[in-house]
């Protein structure tokens, strides 16, 4: 073991096993990157941050960071929503309101056609049931 290491140390060191991808890329590039500021005239810079703005957006750009941000906002307003309508409590002019009541109220008759007051009531727009022979058989007795 002592003299693979001794005879490993004394071998010059090979070359790096990662070479560096334009050293290694089979196509050659067209244009040096950086590109020399100092070169370019006024109007090529522009061009040239226009360009590496839009690149370095695009590439930062996360569609599920996005969607998710989204899904966020909706759930906290749903949620703000939920609490002002069934658990919030105002006061007007003196007077305490809770919205949760009126819904409640609302929903428990589905907005007056099952009132207590009105179940016996015969609505204006409805025909009224035709009576059968039997019926009136056994009405008359």
């Amino acid at each position: 073991m002592l003299p693979t290491l001794i005879r490993r140390m004394a071998q010059p060191a090979k070359e790096a096993a990662v070479k560096s991808a334009q050293a290694s890329n089979f196509y050659q590039t067209k244009k040096v990157w950086p590109p020399n500021f100092k070169e370019l005239s006024h109007q090529q810079q522009l061009r040239f941050e226009k360009k590496y703005k839009r690149r370095v957006l695009m590439a930062n750009r996360s569609p599920r960071w996005e969607k998710g941000v989204k899904y966020a906002q909706l759930a906290t307003i749903a949620a703000a929503l939920v609490w002002l309508l069934f658990y919030s409590e105002f006061e007007w002019w003196g007077q305490k309101y809770k919205p949760s009541e009126e819904i409640r109220r609302r929903a428990q008759y589905l907005f007056g056609v099952m009132d207590p007051d009105k179940r016996y009531e015969r609505r204006k727009d409805m025909v009224e049931p035709v009576q059968t022979s039997s019926d009136s058989k056994e009405s008359s007795k």
